[in-house]
């Protein structure tokens, strides 16, 4: 029979892996808040989009945001879904919001707004608007599970 840890043992080797974690995880994270931004506002203006360019414009956004989760993932050497630790999963939920809020509003824009309405400055707008909340959120989500990873909850 294998002997039973110490409580205390485990508890410190638990820290432990999640301070490597963290480690991997907190190393630079720019390029891909960046290129993670530049996606959603991309999909958020693909929404001004005519019918079937709009879905094409969400389908190579996603097919994106697949491609830099597993480009990090394999520079981190961590799967990192955005939904654990606990806070961090609340700022990953509230970007979510926002985002799809973005895009319902871009939908809007683009089908309730007079046909004289200059739809190209204001597409711009919201995208350039999305992309500086989606790095800003990003930004903060790493902060967050970079606190949390480090204090061991």
């Amino acid at each position: 029979m294998t002997p039973q840890p110490d409580p205390a043992e485990a508890l410190a080797a638990i820290a432990e892996a999640r301070r490597g974690v963290h480690d991997r995880v907190a190393g630079d994270g720019w390029r891909y808040d960046l290129t993670y931004a530049g996606l959603v506002a991309a999909m958020v203006g693909a929404q001004a989009l005519d019918q079937p360019f709009s879905i094409v414009g969400i389908a190579l956004g996603v097919a994106g945001l697949a491609v830099i989760f597993q480009r990090e993932t394999r520079r981190t050497g961590v799967r990192v879904t955005g939904v654990s630790p606990r806070r961090a999963r609340w700022v990953a939920i509230g970007m979510g919001l926002l985002m799809g809020a973005a895009m319902m509003g871009m939908v809007a824009l683009r089908h309730l707004t007079p046909a004289d309405f200059p739809l190209i400055p204001a597409v711009f707008a919201v995208m350039v608007l999305t992309f500086a909340v989606a790095l800003i959120g990003s930004r903060i989500w790493r902060r967050v599970y970079r606190a949390e990873m480090g204090a061991g909850e």
